[in-house]
């Protein structure tokens, strides 16, 4: 079911290179959300696009079941423990 609500008529303005139309509050779109825009036939349809959550790339099964300690044995020394050779920025 498509819920259609008319919330007026809204005149567009000049915005630097940009053609602006400015949304009421009763839309309930807060500052700073991004919309896609959409053009139907004559139509502009703006819809708000969810924020991307960051990605943890630590936190993926890849990772919860890598053996860590495997790979230092196949290194042969523990890189945790070498002390910078050259210009590397080491923040502890």
């Amino acid at each position: 079911m498509i819920k259609e609500e008319y919330l007026g008529i809204f005149k567009t303005r000049k915005q630097g290179n940009s053609i602006a139309v400015t949304i009421p509050k009763e839309a309930g779109i807060k500052p700073g959300v991004e919309l896609a825009v959409t053009r139907i036939n004559d139509q502009l349809v703006y819809v708000p696009v969810k924020p991307k959550q960051p990605i943890n790339l630590f936190a993926s099964a890849a990772v919860k079941k890598h053996d860590f300690a495997q790979e230092v044995n196949d290194l042969g020394y523990n890189p945790d423990k070498i002390a910078p050779i050259g210009h590397e920025r080491v923040d502890d």
